[in-house]
């Protein structure tokens, strides 16, 4: 089972994110008891992934179609509570690790009061729409600024 944090921990992990989306899931999002479908957790993964890199701004994206432009190579989740209709929610989103040409995210999504609703771990690979390519060294920078690491810190292959 997904867990991305240690025992007794969660609160710590949940306070070390950076970045958050807020929403509220729409009617055409779920069902007839008002529960949030299973397939619409990774479209509010997807898009705390895209408001995560808009917030931190391509420094040398401004020919690709979106900010780190990206495809995912593997993705993880772990349903832990129900979502429903209009409830206030958010998508947390954060970098742990960087590679060469890849990254990978840990994201939660959380109510108004922070109680866990699902978390998700994503692999995504730097991808023009053909082929893999690395990161651009302003790219790498601008992660970590954001995240808060020291660039030397980041993982090279």
């Amino acid at each position: 089972m997904l867990t991305l944090w240690a025992p007794g921990q969660e609160r710590a992990w949940l306070d070390s994110f950076r970045a958050r989306a807020s929403f509220r899931p729409r009617y055409c999002e779920v069902d007839t008891y008002g529960h949030v479908s299973v397939v619409m957790y990774d479209a509010y993964f997807e898009e705390g992934r895209m408001e995560y890199f808009t917030g931190i701004g391509d420094p040398d994206g401004a020919a690709a179609p979106f900010p780190f432009a990206h495809v995912i190579a593997e993705q993880s989740i772990r349903y832990i509570a129900s979502c429903y209709f209009r409830e206030d929610l958010a998508v947390l989103t954060k970098i742990t690790e960087l590679g060469r040409s890849s990254a990978t995210l840990e994201q939660a999504i959380v109510d108004r009061n922070e109680a866990l609703r699902a978390i998700a771990s994503t692999v995504i690979v730097h991808n023009d729409g053909r082929q893999n390519y690395p990161w651009t060294a302003g790219q790498r920078d601008a992660i970590a600024r954001f995240e808060g690491f020291l660039t030397s810190s980041v993982r090279e292959p």
